[in-house]
C-alpha cells in the first residue's frame, strides 16, 4: 500500500498534462503532425542509456510534454483526417487507469471472474444494439463475441479456425470435434493447407491477405464492379467464375471475406447476393466491418445486419474507430464458439480446471491465440454506461451530418465530383475522366 500512497497527487499531475495537451490541440496554431521530423529526432533528444537512479514524476512528465508529445501525430486533433477516425473519450481514458491499477491478468475466468462476466455481457449488449440476435449472442449458448486487440488479430484467428474446420469436414465429415480421437484432431491441425483458397474483393484491407498467409492458405483478390448504388461490390459471377476455375485446378475453396465499409471508399459487398455461392461451396463467410459496423447501432443502417445474421459464420467491427472506446477495442463474433475452440483450446497444469463451461464461463483463452488478456471489457462497459446508446447514436449522427455538410458544399462547386457513403466518409473524384 505504501507504494501507492502518492497516487492521488501524481495522478493529478498526469491529468494536468493531458488537459494542457487537449487545450493545445484545440488552438488554431496547432497542427496534426510535427513538420520536418526525421527518423531518430525524438530518440536523439533522450539519453543513450536508461537512468540508474529514480527520477521525480514531475521531471518525467516535463519530458513527456517537451520531448515526446511534440513528436506525435495527433489522432485526436480536430483537423486530423488521415487513415480513419480513432476517437477516444473521457471514460476510455479513465478506464485505462483503472485497468492498470487493478492489474488483472485474464488467463481464465478463475483468474478474474468479473472480467469474463463483463465481457460476455458487453458483447451481447453491442450485438443486440446492432440488431443481432440468436446464435451470435452468448446467451444462446451457441456462439458469442470477444474483444481482440485489432481487426487484423481477429481476422488471423478466424482464418486459422476456418482452415482447421475445413480440414475437419474434409477428413471426418460431419463428426463434431469432440467425437474425434486425439490423433484425428491432430490431423486437422497439421494437414496440408496449400490447396485451400480464400476469396475477397481487391478493395479488402491488407489484413485479409495477411491473415490468409498466417493460416497457410492461398488468397484470391477479385476486382469488384461499381454498382448502381455507387458501391464497389464483389460480383457473384466473378466469384463463381474464380471458384470454378480453382476447383478445376484441384484447389479447395475454404473461405469468403466480405467487406462492410472498405478502407478505401467505405463500400459494401452485397452479402445476400452471394448467399448461393456460400452455400454451394460450403464457405466460411466472414464479414469485416472494422470501420462501418459501428453504424449498425443506428436504425437506418440495421437492414445491413439481416443477411449477416442469416449467412455469416463470423463478423467483426472496431470500437476504436467510431464508438469512442479508444484503441485496441476490436470486436469479433462467431455463430458457433466451438469453431474457435477446436482451433485454440489448450490448458496447462497451472490453470484451474474448468467444469461445466456455459454462458458466463466461456474461457476466452480457448477462443483465440493469446492466453493472457487485458481487462478491456471494463473500457467498453464504462463507455456504454457513460454515454448510453442514445449518446453513442447522437455521436454517430453528428459525424454523418458533418459529412453531409461537406458533401453539399463540395458538390455545389463540382457536380458529381463527390460521393457520400452515408457513413461519414466523403469520396472525391479528382480526375473525372477516370
Amino acid at each position: 500500500a505504501k507504494a501507492f500512497g502518492a497516487l492521488r497527487p501524481q495522478a493529478g499531475m498526469a491529468i494536468d498534462v493531458l488537459e494542457r495537451h487537449f487545450a493545445r490541440l484545440g488552438s488554431r496554431s496547432s497542427t496534426c503532425r510535427p513538420p520536418n521530423l526525421r527518423p531518430g529526432d525524438i530518440a536523439l533528444g533522450l539519453p543513450e542509456s536508461a537512468p540508474e537512479r529514480p527520477r521525480e514524476l514531475s521531471e518525467i512528465l516535463d519530458d513527456v510534454e517537451r520531448a515526446i508529445f511534440p513528436g506525435l501525430t495527433h489522432w485526436q486533433h480536430p483537423q486530423f483526417l488521415a487513415y480513419y477516425p480513432a476517437n477516444t473519450s473521457v471514460p476510455a481514458i479513465l478506464e485505462e487507469t483503472l485497468i492498470a491499477g487493478a492489474g488483472v491478468v485474464g488467463l481464465q475466468r478463475e483468474s478474474s471472474p468479473a472480467a469474463t462476466d463483463l465481457e460476455v455481457r458487453c458483447m451481447d449488449w453491442l450485438a443486440m444494439s446492432c440488431g443481432f440476435s440468436g446464435d451470435f449472442l452468448h446467451t444462446s449458448g451457441a456462439g458469442g463475441g470477444l474483444i481482440q486487440n485489432t481487426a487484423g488479430e481477429a481476422l488471423a484467428n478466424v482464418y486459422v479456425a476456418a482452415r482447421i474446420d475445413k480440414h475437419r469436414r474434409l477428413l471426418h465429415g460431419a463428426a463434431p470435434s469432440d467425437m474425434l480421437t486425439e490423433e484425428q484432431r491432430e490431423e486437422t491441425f497439421f494437414a496440408d493447407s496449400s490447396k485451400m483458397v480464400c476469396y475477397m474483393s481487391d478493395q479488402t484491407h491488407f489484413s485479409g491477405p495477411k491473415a490468409a498467409r498466417v493460416a497457410g492458405m492461398r488468397c484470391r483478390l477479385i476486382p469488384p464492379r461499381l454498382d448502381e448504388k455507387g458501391e464497389l461490390s464483389l460480383r457473384a459471377e466473378a466469384l463463381e467464375r474464380q471458384g470454378v476455375s480453382d476447383k478445376e485446378q484441384g484447389l479447395v475453396p475454404c473461405m469468403l471475406q466480405l467487406n462492410h465499409g472498405t478502407t478505401n471508399t467505405s463500400s459494401n459487398d452485397d452479402v445476400a447476393a452471394l448467399a448461393e455461392i456460400v452455400t454451394d461451396h460450403r464457405l466460411w463467410l466472414h464479414v469485416d466491418a472494422a470501420y462501418a459496423g459501428a453504424s449498425w447501432v443506428l436504425p437506418q443502417f440495421q437492414h445491413h445486419t439481416a443477411p449477416i445474421q442469416e449467412l455469416a459464420t463470423s463478423f467483426n467491427f472496431n470500437g476504436s474507430k467510431w464508438l469512442l472506446c479508444g484503441f485496441d477495442s476490436a470486436f469479433l463474433w462467431v455463430r458457433e464458439r466451438n469453431l474457435l475452440m477446436n482451433a485454440f483450446a489448450a490448458t496447462g497444469a497451472y490453470l484451474a480446471p474448468t467444469e461445466n463451461v456455459g454462458v458466463y464461463n466461456p474461457e476466452f483463452r480457448d477462443w483465440s491465440v493469446p492466453l493472457g488478456r487485458r481487462f478491456r471489457s471494463l473500457r467498453v462497459w464504462m463507455v456504454l454506461n457513460y454515454f448510453g446508446m442514445e449518446g453513442i447514436r447522437e455521436h454517430l449522427e453528428a459525424a454523418i451530418s458533418q459529412a453531409c455538410l461537406l458533401y453539399k458544399s463540395d458538390a455545389a462547386d463540382e457536380e458529381d465530383s463527390v460521393d457520400i457513403r452515408g457513413r461519414r466518409l466523403i469520396c472525391k473524384n479528382e480526375n473525372k475522366q477516370d
